[in-house]
């Protein structure tokens, strides 16, 4: 089974099956937080079928966010970005433009979190502190009062924050 956890990487994993000997499932994720819910519903017992099945809705049900810092400037739908200004990207690009992590990921948040979610996973990468985990989680326990939050270390580079909504 393959994971890409990158929206680019799909169609090349889609390839792998027609070029080995081994038989390849593909489990169609976009993003690390999306791999980490299809691990969690991995069983060994299953086929490689019930597995991609199973595994894919899981993934499916993530709403997936990052933040990161802008390395060029460009111009998006939600406003100019500049060099070293903080991103916050979900599904459909960049959501969210900050001259700080904290709040360009409350901003993201913000926009991602709907009723009825329950869980925010924090990934913290490398450039996340304690002090803007914080602000983040100090955030969502005042706007989304119904939403548990989950925070692990992954130690990622170039994405100090990998948020993971269900």
């Amino acid at each position: 089974m393959i994971l890409p956890n990158n929206k680019n990487i799909r169609p090349v994993a889609e390839q792998v099956d027609a070029l080995v000997d081994q038989t390849v499932t593909v489990v169609p994720t976009n993003s690390i937080v999306e791999g980490f819910a299809a691990l969690l519903t991995y069983d060994p017992d299953a086929t490689a079928a019930q597995n991609m099945k199973t595994m894919g809705a899981s993934a499916g049900s993530v709403v997936a966010g990052e933040v990161t810092q802008a390395v060029r400037d460009t111009s998006t739908d939600v406003g100019q970005v500049h060099v070293g200004d903080w991103i916050g990207l979900g599904s459909k690009g960049v959501r969210s433009i900050a001259d700080s992590i904290a709040v360009a990921s409350n901003q993201l948040l913000s926009q991602l979190v709907r009723p009825g979610h329950e869980l925010l996973t924090i990934i913290e990468g490398d450039g996340s502190t304690p002090a803007n985990t914080r602000r983040i989680t100090e955030f969502v326990a005042d706007e989304f009062p119904d939403v548990s939050v989950e925070v692990h270390h992954g130690g990622q580079p170039l994405y100090p924050y990998l948020f993971g909504i269900e």
